[in-house]
């Protein structure tokens, strides 16, 4: 008997690249259902305004105040209904793509996305796997390193080797790094280069704390994951707040030092022990998931930064890394 395939969206204030790339999952025959959770978006979807496709199953979770990858899709992939799970962000659909039956190797489903523009995050694997790893690991937050995780489980505890889909097999609609960093709100805003250098120093902090966390706190299918609740009248679902799964308090404290470590220094490229020594009044720590910029550091990035980027891009440049100028002197 065929697999039953459910794709997986979570979305949360994406309405526009939603909007567009859904019409694009529902053109492609091979899944049974199209399950889409609204992670309490600031202006609800609504079923009325996504394709007119029976196999779309629109549920809403309110009461989050900011994007959280792990929690969003651990309780996304548990409602879904399919033998195999299709992990699909809000601003991708299957292209050159078939049936999941037909990418089995050994009798197993096993796939995730390679190439550029987030393919790497997608995946189409047996729910089977993703239970017997216990799906995301829910103490990582931010952007970085949750699917990286993911796959390292899947290969060391379930024991199945990972296949990479080609970059044709997906298609994306290409965005700034403020949608992946979860800092941007709305599709038609073009962030300039300063804001664009505070999601990629939000990033490498995420990321890099993501790591050690991983490490510090190992999850299973034994690991005691968000519980959710659902109201009946509404028909939404709300965290249950006891449910959160919390790392021990050195842990945590040790990874919020690193992440304001990371982020001042790779945002204002200061060396990280002189962040360090700098005091918090200065160089504050995150607030909310994000770090305050102030005036000073507009300032400091606007001039000093930006006068020693460029011999440092120069450099780069003559290895013939011009990306990594572009990088640099963007931010």
């Amino acid at each position: 008997m065929p697999r039953s395939t459910s794709v997986v969206t979570v979305c949360m204030n994406r309405r526009e690249h939603l909007l567009e790339a859904a019409p694009r999952v529902a053109a492609w025959p091979h899944h049974q259902e199209h399950l889409i959770v609204d992670w309490s978006s600031i202006d609800p979807l609504r079923r009325a305004d996504l394709p007119d496709d029976p196999r779309i199953r629109l549920l809403r979770v309110e009461g989050e105040r900011r994007w959280n990858l792990c929690r969003a899709y651990n309780f996304a992939l548990q409602q879904a209904r399919g033998d195999c799970l299709f992990k699909l962000d809000a601003d991708g659909w299957p292209e050159d793509l078939p049936a999941a039956d037909a990418l089995a190797v050994d009798g197993v489903v096993c796939c995730f996305g390679s190439g550029e523009d987030g393919r790497l995050g997608q995946f189409l694997v047996d729910r089977s796997l993703l239970e017997q790893v216990g799906g995301f690991n829910e103490y990582l937050w931010g952007y970085g390193f949750d699917d990286k995780d993911l796959k390292a489980r899947i290969q060391g505890h379930a024991g199945v080797a990972i296949r990479l889909l080609q970059p044709e097999a997906l298609g994306v609609i290409a965005h700034s790094i403020e949608y992946r960093a979860s800092r941007a709100h709305r599709a038609d805003v073009r962030p300039g280069p300063l804001e664009e250098g505070h999601s990629h120093a939000l990033k490498r902090a995420t990321s890099m704390a993501n790591r050690v966390m991983a490490a510090s706190c190992p999850w299973s299918h034994r690991s005691p994951a968000s519980l959710y609740s659902h109201d009946p009248l509404t028909g939404v679902w709300r965290l249950v707040p006891d449910s959160l799964p919390r790392p021990p308090e050195g842990v945590r404290q040790e990874l919020i030092r690193l992440r304001r470590h990371q982020f001042w220094g790779r945002f204002l490229m200061i060396p990280e022990v002189v962040v360090m020594e700098l005091p918090v009044k200065l160089l504050p720590k995150e607030s909310r998931g994000d770090f305050p910029v102030r005036w000073w550091h507009r300032l400091y990035w606007h001039t000093i930064r930006r006068a020693y980027a460029w011999p440092v891009g120069l450099l780069a440049l003559l290895k013939g890394r011009r990306q990594q100028l572009l990088r640099l002197v963007r931010g």
